[in-house]
Formats: C-alpha cells, sequence, structure tokens
C-alpha cells in the first residue's frame, strides 16, 4: 500500500542521552568518581590541606577537585602521581566528549518518514483494470463503494494529495517506480500479499528450456533494458528512492572497555609508586632524624668529658 509520509525528526527531550545507553552513563560517572578518589587520596598522602577537612568535605573535594583544577586552577597539587591520573582522566574526557559528539549529531539529523495510515480500507486506490479491486474487497472487507481506479502516477499523486484516497494497493513493482519519482512524500507499507503472476511453461525435458533462461536473464539485466525503463517508464538510472534509515546505535560499555581499564591501571600504577616514593622519603627522614640525634647525642658527650677534663 502507499501512503502518505510525514517526516519526523528525531529530536527530543531524552535525545540527549541516547547516544549512550544507561549503563555506560552509569559506568562514567563511576570512573569519574573512582578518579576522583584516587585523586583525593594521592593528595591527602601528600598532605594537601585541601583534604584536611572533615569527612563530608572531602567527598564534595573527590568529586570537585579535578574539575576545579584542571578548568578553574583553584586547587594546587602537592603530589606529581596525581598530575598523571589528573592528565589521564582529561584524555578519557576528551575521547568519551568527541564520541559523544559524533552520536549525538546522528541522533540529531536522523529524518524518519512515518505513514500515515488509514483508519479504515473504504477509500482505497487502486489500478484501473486489474484485480486488485476484488483482491481489496475480499482482503480488507469493505464495500467498495469507495474504491477508486487510477490510470498514472499522476493520478495517484493527484488523490492522495486532494484526499480522495487514504491509500493506493498497487503491485509492489509499480510502487517502487512511484517512489522513484517522489521519494520524499510518500511511503509504502505492507504486508505484502502473494498472488497468481505471469510465467512461462515449457515441456519438461525441453531443450529451449536452457537457452529460454539464458535469454530472459541476458535482456533483463542488459544495458538495454535499463535505457528502456529510462526513456518509456521513466525510471531514472540512479534509484533515488531511500527507506527509513535505521536508528543509530546507543553505545554500551563494551565500546570503552579498553578504556577503562587502561585509564584503571594507570590510577593504580599512580597509587602504588606514590605509595612506594612515600615509603622511601619518610624512610630517608626517619634515617636522616636518627643520624641527628645520633651527632647531638655525641656533641653532648664530647661536652661533658670537656667538663670533666676542666674540672
Amino acid at each position: 500500500m502507499l501512503v502518505h509520509a510525514a517526516h519526523e525528526w528525531n529530536q527530543t527531550l531524552g535525545t540527549f542521552l541516547k547516544p549512550f545507553t544507561p549503563r555506560l552513563w552509569i559506568a562514567l560517572v563511576c570512573a569519574c568518581i573512582l578518579t576522583g578518589t584516587a585523586v583525593g587520596l594521592l593528595e591527602h598522602r601528600a598532605s594537601n590541606p585541601k583534604f584536611a577537612s572533615p569527612f563530608y568535605k572531602q567527598l564534595i573535594m573527590i568529586i570537585w577537585f579535578p574539575i576545579s583544577t584542571i578548568f578553574f586552577h583553584e586547587g594546587k597539587i602537592r603530589n606529581k602521581c596525581s598530575k598523571v591520573v589528573l592528565v589521564m582522566w582529561l584524555c578519557m574526557i576528551f575521547i568519551v566528549l568527541q564520541i559523544f559528539t559524533a552520536t549525538l549529531s546522528a541522533w540529531l539529523t536522523l529524518d524518519q518518514l512515518r505513514p500515515r495510515l488509514p483508519s479504515n480500507h473504504e477509500k482505497i486506490g487502486f489500478q484501473g483494470g486489474s484485480f486488485i479491486r476484488d483482491l481489496i474487497i475480499e482482503k480488507y472487507k469493505c464495500s467498495g463503494a469507495y474504491l477508486q481506479a487510477l490510470n498514472s502516477y499522476e493520478e495517484f499523486k493527484n488523490a492522495l494529495a486532494n484526499g480522495s484516497v487514504d491509500g493506493i494497493v498497487d503491485h509492489l513493482y509499480y510502487i517502487d517506480l512511484f517512489l522513484a519519482r517522489y521519494p520524499s512524500e510518500y511511503t509504502k507499507v505492507g504486508p505484502i500479499h502473494r498472488e497468481a503472476g505471469i510465467a512461462f511453461a515449457l515441456p519438461i525435458g525441453s531443450e529451449l528450456l536452457e537457452s529460454f533462461s539464458r535469454a530472459v536473464i541476458e535482456t533483463s539485466e542488459s544495458e538495454f533494458m535499463t535505457d528502456m525503463k529510462s526513456k518509456y517508464l521513466g525510471i531514472p538510472t540512479t534509484y533515488t528512492y531511500k527507506p527509513n534509515q535505521p536508528h543509530p546505535q546507543s553505545l554500551g560499555v563494551k565500546c570503552f572497555v579498553g578504556l577503562f581499564i587502561f585509564m584503571g591501571i594507570v590510577t593504580i600504577a599512580a597509587i602504588i609508586f606514590s605509595e612506594i616514593s612515600l615509603r622511601h622519603i619518610d624512610t630517608k627522614i626517619r634515617i636522616d632524624e636518627e643520624e641527628e640525634e645520633e651527632r647531638k647525642e655525641q656533641a653532648i658527650t664530647f661536652e661533658l668529658v670537656q667538663i670533666k677534663i676542666l674540672d
């Protein structure tokens, strides 16, 4: 059936969330929180005063600190490993943002042809002189009083435009030819009814079967047939009719598994390296303090010895 179609742009309030699946949105939020937690842990170990506040303020800093440090230059980073984590976090956000922008543009520019289906099948057009009138009455159980016989594509278009018919039932080939001429305002809807067609019958074992089949194929697929269709039927050589575009696919967690794993490895490695460095520094400070105490004790002992000698 050939019916009117309305252009429907897929732009709604929820369209801005459709590029990513709900699981991916949750995963991104968790990744941001974990990154903030890692930075907070690293800065806390580096004695950053920003993280010396009460616990609830530390939670706020965990979320806000990476953003304020990079974009607003409010926070001061004391741990070098924190810089590595923040740089990797910024790279991840940049990649995700670029993918989100590309996917969102596909959703916003999606143009769908929505068929305007008739409420009943009383006002239906059909090709004049064909058996389709009886088919419509039989299949759709209509009275047939308002069925209209149409004889050309111009009559098809005018009948649909002025509302005298709500749809046109015709052979699939002819509907495709009509859509090749008028692709932007109309569309076809099912179901497709299989009916008897035209065939060639040859005796079983006929010697003409192979030659006849080859001749039919060579004729139907030749450039001469294409030129004939374009000249007498008005079919363009480049078929311009395009069906509805499928909805773009929302990206899921699987698309970013490698990025999440890499970010996790970098974060864990930064925390481990930071702990090793801090312990090494603590050990060095402890050794220096012990040496300083030994020097003081030696100095005190030397002074006592000098006093005894003077006495």
